[in-house]
């Protein structure tokens, strides 16, 4: 079997054992999200830090552009019963489809490092946010970076250059820079869909010849206990 992206990703959310203990604590002890009107930028797997924030803000809009998506994410809120705090609002490309300042908070979590290194995303983000923006990402340490390594080499560096690329263009854009980091357990079924799921998100499906093996043992060795590793980068307008 060989997964896509979203069969991929929806696996790695299940197998994140600490998503509920570890994660969203970590996220909410970031920023005070009570009583915030809030854009989720990136609302894949049914919003799911949507609708654990829910409690916590006075509105989350989830941007999305994929009709796939926006459908898992209105069944989502239907089944929860969350319309009147959780809307979706679909675009293409370009610029977001919201006034300047429209929300105190936007976050972005989860999502891919090519967004997050582009100048006129990272400039959309700061458009419509009020006050503040949360980066929530892949981190420089955790089994990941090693696992990348095998294939390619200064992973770890090239995700420590890509936090600095961003703190440092946020902070030239006159915002004050924070952050958080955590490690998350992940504990899959067995190790035919460990290898699955990062043959997919890691490798992009691609052939990884004679490395394919060390992938596999390195893979092999974590099925109970991967360690995910995430920072959370806070910017704040002053």
């Amino acid at each position: 079997m060989i997964m896509d992206f979203k069969q991929a990703y929806e696996t790695i959310v299940k197998r994140s054992v600490e998503r509920n203990t570890k994660e969203i604590p970590t996220i909410l002890s970031c920023l005070d999200f009570e009583g915030k009107e809030c854009l989720d930028a990136n609302p894949k797997s049914g919003a799911r830090l949507a609708i654990q924030l829910v409690g916590f803000v006075k509105s989350i809009v989830c941007l999305e552009k994929d009709p796939e998506i926006v459908q898992s994410i209105r069944s989502a809120i239907n089944k929860n019963g969350f319309q009147k705090k959780i809307s979706i609002q679909k675009y293409k490309e370009g610029e977001f489809p919201f006034k300047d300042n429209t929300f105190d908070l936007v976050y972005y979590a989860w999502g891919s490092h090519k967004n997050l290194t582009d100048p006129k995303f990272l400039d959309e983000l700061a458009r419509v946010s009020r006050k503040y923006i949360l980066l929530i990402m892949a981190g420089t340490e955790g089994d990941e970076p090693k696992l990348l390594e095998i294939t390619r080499k200064d992973e770890r560096k090239r995700r420590k250059e890509i936090k600095e690329t961003i703190s440092n263009y946020l902070q030239l854009k006159g915002l004050k820079v924070n952050y958080k980091e955590e490690i998350l357990r992940l504990e899959f079924q067995d190790e035919q869909e460990i290898y699955e799921t990062f043959k997919c998100l890691a490798f992009k499906n691609e052939n990884l010849g004679e490395k394919d093996e060390k992938v596999k043992k390195f893979l092999s060795s974590r099925v109970k206990n991967f360690q995910d590793s995430f920072y959370c980068l806070v910017a704040e307008k002053t």
